[in-house]
């Protein structure tokens, strides 16, 4: 065979091979900081463009809302009986402030969100409440990054619900150290998210999640599903239990965390994060 022949039959079948790897995307062991995430808070703003999808997966507790506002609600009654106050980072409509947390001892709700059209619908939401509310657009990190800069407000209880599995590791870990650096003494850091099992890579989480919403999730509309399988293809990088405890202790969180609730899939769970009192 001609060696020029040969050296090209060479190239075409190294060049196929690129693209089968690109097409496959990257193994959890090739995984650099390149390959994560960007931190987009447009996309937030952008889901809420989609509300119908939204509700309708909140509606059908797909993703286990009930029982982790219910975890969240037994916690606070046992360990803020008092009067407390609530950061509730990554807000959405917060629809579930009012019914988890209206008979406990909040008085000082606040809310944050980069999206305007989630904040509209959680002004709605939260009217009347018994407590005092405050909404504020803005991007999570950016809010608590201002709010450590700018005074010596902390909060109670803080509450970040499906908000940060979106963030790249570096990220996660700042979310930590912020959230810790505005939590009281004594305080307590809700954290509700997806997650991937022990052992389980990124693309295996895929496999399974979107597996499970293509088999499961029948209520929405064909389009609805395809895109939120889309988003969650694109948007997911959830931790496991330890690889986000090994953030959180990177954050300055140097108790294990606690687990209050985990659904049946291991997906779905709610840990809570705490620092000490004042000695």
């Amino acid at each position: 065979m001609n060696e020029w022949l040969a050296f090209g039959i060479v190239a075409v079948i190294c060049g196929l091979l690129a693209v089968l790897v690109r097409w496959a995307g990257p193994t959890e062991e090739s995984m650099d900081e390149t390959d994560e995430p960007r931190h987009d808070p447009a996309a937030a703003t952008r889901w809420f463009d989609h509300w119908h999808v939204y509700r309708s997966i909140v509606d059908h507790d797909w993703m286990c809302h009930r029982g982790i506002f219910d975890a969240a609600r037994q916690w606070v009654l046992l360990r803020h009986p008092g009067p407390f106050t609530l950061l509730d980072t990554g807000c959405g409509d917060a629809g579930f402030i009012r019914p988890t947390f209206a008979a406990t001892g909040l008085w000082s709700y606040t809310g944050v969100d980069a999206s305007a059209a989630a904040l509209a619908k959680a002004r709605t939401e939260l009217a009347g409440a018994p407590f005092e509310v405050r909404l504020v657009e803005a991007d999570l990190l950016a809010f608590l990054a201002t709010e450590a800069a700018g005074d010596a407000t902390t909060f109670d209880v803080i509450l970040a619900s499906y908000a940060v599995h979106h963030l790249p590791a570096r990220e996660k870990q700042a979310f930590f150290a912020r959230a810790r650096a505005r939590l009281a003494p004594g305080g307590s850091l809700l954290f509700a998210d997806v997650f991937r099992r022990d052992g389980e890579s990124r693309p295996a989480y895929l496999e399974a999640y979107v597996g499970m919403m293509r088999s499961q999730w029948h209520a929405l509309s064909a389009e609805g599903l395809a895109g939120t399988c889309d988003h969650v293809i694109e948007r997911d990088y959830p931790e496991t239990a330890e690889s986000l405890a090994a953030l959180a202790a990177g954050g300055g969180f140097t108790t294990a965390p606690g687990e209050l609730f985990r659904d049946a899939t291991g997906f779905h769970r709610l840990l809570v994060f705490t620092k000490p009192p004042t000695p």
